[in-house]
C-alpha cells in the first residue's frame, strides 16, 4: 500500500540524482511511497511499473537499474525473494 512521504528540497538539488534520467529521478521518489518504514520494498518491476506509472509508457527495470548503478537503492535476494532498499531512507525520513 503507498505511503505519503516527505521530500525536502535538497531532493531537486542533489548532484548525483542529477546525473539519472527525469524518468529515473520520478521513480526514486515514487520508490519512497511504495516503501515500508525502513526502506524497503519487493522488487517487482511490473507491479512498481503499476503503481507510479500506470498511464505511461516507461520501462521500470533500467530504471531500477540505472538508480541502482548511482546507489540511490540497493537490490538484493533472499531465498528467492528480490527486495529493494532505498539508501539512507532513515536519514531522510
Amino acid at each position: 500500500m503507498p505511503r505519503a512521504r516527505n521530500l525536502k528540497p535538497g531532493f531537486f538539488s542533489n548532484e548525483d540524482l542529477a546525473e539519472c534520467s527525469p524518468w529515473a529521478r520520478l521513480c526514486f521518489a515514487g520508490l519512497w511511497t511504495l516503501a515500508d518504514r525502513e526502506g524497503r520494498m519487493e522488487d517487482r518491476p511490473k507491479r512498481i511499473k503499476g503503481e507510479l506509472f500506470r498511464f505511461d509508457t516507461v520501462d521500470v527495470e533500467p530504471l531500477l537499474r540505472e538508480l541502482e548503478r548511482g546507489g540511490f537503492i540497493v537490490r538484493y535476494e533472499i531465498d528467492g525473494a528480490r527486495f529493494i532498499q532505498v539508501s539512507k531512507f532513515s536519514h531522510h525520513q
